[in-house]
């Protein structure tokens, strides 16, 4: 009898040490989760009389917060974020490395990493009326087709520079990752037959060859006066397309297509486009605030600590807290930004189910 009220004493302290544990381990996750991580940001400054470190740590700042704009808001909306004053980038800022410093030929160099407060940058970008995205990064793979009006014939591989010169400059803000299609006769052949309807055509087969379920098709048209671009794009469920033609005169002659710096900024031009589109699909609408209660058992360390590693990375989890615990349950209270679908759905696709048919939802 004595034994056996030890080992239930003990197994309460083991359940109980495994709640601070996991308490813990919550607060450390959510810290971490809340930044925005910047890296890369190189700075250089005359190693002079007048340097001074806190200057070089405030151009660094600048420099970083402007990457994480390009990632975070669509091209056409950058112009409600006017110059900003420097003290309110610093108070954005949770912490920053300096690395690789060195001085060369009277020059200070050196590379940035930078922590900005997740919550604190949202709330200073909804402040001037943009509803800011996730920088969500993607792999996704595109077709560019260059398409000869005149000699009747589509070029997707060989002849085709847009191809050859597609990843040749990425930015360092870029979100998109470009997969290019690996030669195939029979995508040649099938595009060339059906050249008079390839804005209506289904590329869908195409794509599946290529093991992908998103892409952007990118149809190119050389004409008299522009350059015509029609795009289909598909990015998780959604689709759009987009159809734009670009006068010589603003993108430098690219009539002449042989010209690579003139190619590589209208490269870069479509880009924009595409880096705009996963944006404006990534958007998040921090005024929709979902109150969720939760709760799943204290007994599985394992499942409880891989359900709170996927609450700290889920952006769009603005908040969550533990309401309390014993021997049997952990109660969570999560704050979402989003429909409970969405929840839903997300969790799934991580492999945890829910079931709502209470008022508490409840891991299965």
């Amino acid at each position: 009898m004595f034994l056996n009220k030890n080992l239930i004493c003990l197994k309460k302290s083991y359940i109980f040490f495994f709640l601070i544990v996991l308490f813990i381990n919550i607060i450390i996750s959510k810290a971490h989760a809340s930044n925005f991580k910047v890296v890369g940001v190189k700075v250089t400054e005359p190693f002079n009389s007048s340097f001074k470190k806190e200057r070089v740590i405030d151009k660094a700042i600048l420099v970083a917060f402007k990457k994480l704009l390009s990632m975070t808001i669509p091209s056409d909306e950058m112009y409600k974020m006017p110059n900003f004053n420097i003290d309110e980038i610093r108070n954005l800022i949770d912490s920053f490395n300096i690395k690789d410093e060195e001085f060369i030929n009277n020059s200070y160099n050196a590379t940035f990493e930078i922590n900005f407060n997740k919550q604190n940058s949202f709330l200073f970008i909804e402040k001037k009326n943009i509803f800011p995205s996730l920088p969500n990064k993607k792999k996704i793979i595109i077709l560019p087709i260059l398409v000869d009006t005149v000699s009747r014939n589509v070029n997707i591989f060989n002849q085709n520079p847009f191809l050859t010169n597609w990843n040749s400059n990425k930015e360092d803000f870029h979100l998109l990752d470009y997969i290019l299609p690996s030669e195939d006769i029979d995508v040649i052949k099938t595009l060339n037959d059906n050249l008079e309807n390839l804005e209506n055509f289904d590329f869908s087969p195409i794509i599946k060859k290529y093991n992908f379920d998103e892409y952007i098709i990118c149809l190119i048209y050389p004409q008299e006066d522009s350059m015509k671009v029609f795009s289909k794009i598909k990015f998780n469920d959604k689709f759009k397309i987009n159809n734009k033609s670009f006068p010589y005169s603003n993108i430098s002659s690219i009539k002449n297509l042989e010209n690579l710096e003139n190619l590589e900024n209208f490269i870069r031009k479509i880009k924009l486009q595409y880096e705009d589109e996963w944006k404006k699909n990534n958007r998040i609408n921090r005024s929709v605030k979902l109150p969720i209660n939760l709760a799943m058992s204290s007994s599985e360390y394992k499942k409880n600590d891989d359900f709170e590693n996927f609450l700290s990375s889920t952006d769009l989890v603005s908040n969550y807290s533990i309401k309390n615990f014993n021997n049997k349950e952990i109660n969570y209270k999560i704050i979402f930004n989003g429909s409970p679908n969405q929840f839903l759905n997300i969790a799934a696709n991580k492999n945890f189910l829910i079931d709502t048919n209470s008022q508490v939802w409840k891991v299965k």
